[in-house]
């Protein structure tokens, strides 16, 4: 009977750990929003959910060093499903980061809560108009169906990682870059031809102050077509959020230990 209740205990600490990791990293657990406490007792109460639920680890690592090594094994977990899930915030972010560099707006860095830092505008403005698609759509309850998914798929003592396994998450990170050009590819086209107007202007009538010029001018143009192009963004975020949480599910499904 004391085993068991050890078993017990120790199955809902590993799932405890599993949980409050993908917390770090998940869509908006993961920023500075909330505070820790807030988290671990978010992460507390899913743990209690998913515990009727759970089976325990056979066999179940009963040494000290054993249960260590389960316990950084969970962290990985976590820490894997928790940073695909993030992805396409991060997506978000970088396409407003080369919308602020090309608009100067660089310079107008504010002090952001989530991340404790100076966060430039327009990366701050993708990022919270992906987190509302991301309420809207369900994301995360859809998580959180993940997340109890993997308790089905991944032992609470296992993790591996596997050389496709690598090559798919680099490829996932790629896309960062991929999508985040996307996102602001028709304010950046538009600023490039602007800058190339000004360069022509400069050189016609040499006497102007084209520089100072361009700054009112990369923000008129800019703002013009980010606003042209928002319902684009939105949509390309909502596709890329429905196929972030398939990638998800694949992810969990790789992670499984082989037959």
């Amino acid at each position: 009977m004391g085993d068991y209740v050890f078993m017990a205990w120790g199955t809902c600490l590993l799932a405890f750990v599993r949980i409050v990791t993908v917390f770090v990293q998940a869509p908006i657990w993961g920023g500075q929003h909330f505070k820790a406490p807030v988290k671990v007792g978010m992460a507390a109460s899913v743990t209690l959910l998913a515990f009727p639920s759970l089976t325990i680890p056979d066999p179940f690592p009963l040494d000290l060093r054993a249960f260590i090594l389960a316990i950084l094994s969970q962290i990985c977990v976590g820490l894997v499903i928790g940073w695909i899930a993030f992805l396409v915030m991060a997506t978000a972010q970088f396409g407003g980061e080369m919308l602020d560099v090309q608009m100067g707006l660089s310079a107008a860095a504010q002090a952001d809560p989530s991340s404790h830092g100076a966060v430039n505008l327009l990366r701050r403005l993708h990022f919270y108009v992906a987190m509302l698609i991301y309420l809207m759509i369900n994301g995360h309850h859809q998580l959180w169906e993940a997340v109890f998914y993997s308790f089905k798929v991944i032992p609470l003592t296992y993790f591996q990682m596997t050389k496709i396994q690598i090559d798919s998450m680099i490829a996932l990170a790629g896309d960062i870059y991929t999508i985040g050009l996307q996102i602001s590819s028709p304010a950046v086209a538009a600023l490039f031809v602007a800058q190339i107007a000004l360069g022509l202007l400069a050189r016609v009538a040499p006497q102007m102050n084209v520089f100072m010029l361009s700054f009112p001018m990369n923000l008129a143009v800019g703002l013009m077509l980010l606003t042209v192009s928002l319902p684009y963004i939105i949509t390309l975020l909502e596709y890329r959020m429905d196929l972030n949480l398939e990638q998800l599910d694949v992810a969990i499904e790789m992670l499984r230990p082989p037959k």
